[in-house]
């Protein structure tokens, strides 16, 4: 009788196993995508757009339209680190899909964050640009780096090393 006793048990133990749904934030958060984006050498930022709406450019135009060339517009293309997820609001759970935080039971919020990337060699030398024979990811509208390469003093493998970027006071952070 125990041993019937035990394999229901068990046999139900593993219906509910099998039975329980997974929770989309038990999956890991979405890596950086290392992606062609735009430098701003005067905010020192990676930036989505070509240009760079500082509080002085939105606020004084007259002023950046005269004079100079304004070093926030036309800039020149860099690559940058690209994390995007939906995070819940209150426990800050990751999800793939935006929608309800079935962990916390609240919102979700779409972030993405931008930063700067350096192409490092073993031997210290770090580059802005990837290295010999480096492989984009195909059938992509964005240019995305699948393999950095290697790199073009030594011939071993570069490291991807992404970090936040940024001086210039932006409008909407």
């Amino acid at each position: 009788m125990k041993r019937y006793g035990l394999i229901a048990l068990s046999a139900l133990l593993l219906l509910f196993l099998t039975a329980t749904p997974v929770s989309a934030a038990e999956k890991p958060c979405p890596k950086n995508k290392i992606v062609k984006k735009f430098w701003c050498e005067t905010c020192k930022e990676i930036r989505e757009f070509n240009e760079c709406p500082t509080q002085a450019y939105v606020w004084d135009w007259k002023a950046h339209k005269e004079g100079e060339r304004n070093p926030h517009m036309f800039l020149p293309e860099g690559w940058g680190c690209q994390t995007a997820g939906y995070y819940c609001i209150r426990c800050g759970k990751c999800y793939l899909t935006p929608g309800i935080c079935a962990d916390c039971n609240d919102d979700t919020e779409s972030r993405k964050s931008l930063g700067k990337v350096e192409f490092k060699c073993p031997d210290g030398h770090s580059h802005h640009a990837p290295g010999t024979g480096f492989k984009l990811k195909e059938g992509l509208y964005e240019e995305e780096i699948e393999n950095a390469g290697s790199c073009p003093t030594c011939g071993k493998p570069l490291e991807v090393v992404c970090s936040k970027s940024g001086t210039c006071p932006h409008v909407g952070k």
